[in-house]
């Protein structure tokens, strides 16, 4: 399938304008309706939202095409970690989506969100790295700056609480002990898991990030709070410090 710009181009034939001129077999809602979600592309399941298409004449697929390809930031290659941080108004400069079709984006973005954070209200217990990546994979890979946070636990390891420490470069200046110890005890913790992400996909540790775990494993010595990991999220893939034997 190749998208273009007012038309949808299906084995070689090209249907202009509306969903409705293609096959009833190619139509996004029926496929999905045959096959599932999986089988339909971004642009496609974002048509379903959309919905219409414009007065100009492009139909809904080529709409979403187009909003893909237009909120896409740097280190995104289909513009999908994009559209969870756009806004109403950023989607309304795209040509074809009017006030009520953004506000329908929002929302449908707004509700993978919070169905991702759902599990936060129950007790997950941390047994390997990966179980602490894939609780906060989903929405930490697709923030556009780096965040730091910490992730608090208690005697069995459950998961309390996610707690934002600090938003921007990462260093030691911007993320200090005493406010990720400060979170910490506030919470209860048995031991806490650092967590920040990589906004260019590749969760590889610079220098500064090694560091700074080494001054926060440090202090977690001194305070008797362990400091189970450092995990940093990239583009759906994570590094963990433990798994590395980087903290012991």
């Amino acid at each position: 399938m190749e998208l273009v710009y007012g038309e949808v181009m299906y084995s070689n034939k090209i249907f202009k304008n509306t969903i409705k001129e293609m096959p009833v077999c190619d139509r996004p809602q029926e496929r999905l309706i045959k096959y599932g979600p999986n089988y339909l592309s971004n642009a496609e399941l974002l048509a379903l939202i959309i919905r219409t298409g414009s007065k100009s004449g492009d139909s809904a697929i080529a709409i979403a095409d187009k909003v893909l390809k237009t909120i896409k930031s740097e280190g995104d290659n289909d513009g999908l970690r994009s559209l969870k941080n756009v806004c109403v108004q950023d989607l309304m400069q795209v040509e074809g989506i009017g006030e009520a079709k953004a506000s329908m984006i929002v929302a449908a973005v707004q509700l993978g969100v919070r169905l991702a954070q759902s599990s936060y209200n129950n007790k997950v217990r941390v047994t390997t790295p990966s179980i602490a990546a894939n609780y906060v994979m989903s929405e930490m890979s697709s923030l556009n700056q780096e965040h730091f946070r910490i992730m608090t636990l208690n005697t069995k390891r459950e998961i309390n609480f996610i707690r934002e420490i600090s938003k921007g470069i990462i260093n030691m200046t911007v993320v200090h002990p005493r406010e990720v110890f400060k979170a910490a005890i506030n919470d209860n913790a048995h031991s806490i898991i650092l967590l920040h992400n990589h906004p260019t996909g590749d969760p590889k540790p610079s220098r500064a990030d090694i560091d700074l775990t080494e001054k926060l494993v440090h202090a977690s010595k001194i305070l008797e709070i362990e400091i189970a990991d450092h995990i940093i999220i990239g583009d759906n893939k994570y590094f963990s410090f433990v798994e590395e034997g980087l903290i012991f």
